[in-house]
């Protein structure tokens, strides 16, 4: 075998050097263009679930300050009775060609750091409403959203100063006050209960009642204690806010 020049051989590997080169080209534009099929193929598999016609679908939630898309905070500090009117709300403005619902729910709520167990409440609206000395009410000023449309969306905290003939019952946020007189109802019936101490308070707190204005009395000092001892909102409620595209 004849002996190669030092010339040779340099061109020799130039030349090997040359043609992996287009190898490799040809594999890389030959896995680029089995992965752009690919992508083809998965994008018109998952067009399949899709309407022949689809509607754009942009709906904002906004507030004065950002974007709320699903979750909505509310904290309400310095409560006690005969307070100014709680109000706080949340613009949900329409950017979609179709008509969608609007919906929302409480996901948590709790009184001086306890959490309430809304999943146990019937009516957690209701409830809200009616079970504290203080009421917790929402609205929005329509439900179902047109073309371009906005609803406005209220959560309204008041709390009342003496009610007369009014009482509320006892749950886990109270604990027991020997200042206060406590009742058992009948029908429509109440009438004063032997409660003792915080042992019988809490062995029978299911059938006891406060009169309102020992309830206002109650939260009114809890919640200025709780603030002040744990720097954090005597009432904190989580909302989410849904809007979906309409059925119809």
């Amino acid at each position: 075998m004849k002996k190669q020049s030092k010339k040779e051989t340099i061109d020799s590997l130039k030349a090997s050097l040359r043609k992996r080169k287009y190898i490799s080209i040809l594999l890389a534009l030959f896995t680029l263009g089995v992965n752009i099929f690919a992508w083809f193929a998965f994008s018109a598999n998952a067009g399949l679930t899709l309407d022949a016609t689809v509607a754009s679908w942009d709906v904002e939630f906004k507030d004065e300050n950002s974007q709320v898309f699903r979750n909505y905070l509310i904290e309400v500090t310095k409560m006690k009775p005969g307070m100014a009117d709680f109000e706080s709300s949340v613009t949900i403005q329409s950017r979609s060609d179709v008509d969608s619902d609007f919906t929302y729910e409480v996901t948590s709520f709790s009184l001086l750091g306890h959490t309430i167990n809304l999943a146990n409440k019937s009516d957690v609206f209701t409830y809200l409403s009616d079970f504290y000395p203080f009421s917790v009410s929402f609205e929005a000023d329509k439900m179902v959203l047109t073309q371009n449309d906005t609803i406005t969306f209220t959560v309204n905290v008041t709390w009342p100063y003496e009610e007369a003939n009014k009482y509320f019952a006892q749950d886990e946020v109270y604990e027991f006050d020997d200042s206060f007189v406590y009742y058992n109802k009948s029908g429509t019936i109440y009438t004063p209960a032997a409660v003792a101490n915080a042992a019988a308070f809490q062995n029978n707190i299911n059938s006891l009642y406060l009169e309102k204005d020992d309830a206002d009395t109650y939260f009114g000092m809890k919640c200025k204690n709780y603030e002040t001892t744990s720097g954090q909102p005597c009432l904190v409620m989580n909302m989410r806010l849904m809007v979906i595209q309409s059925e119809d």
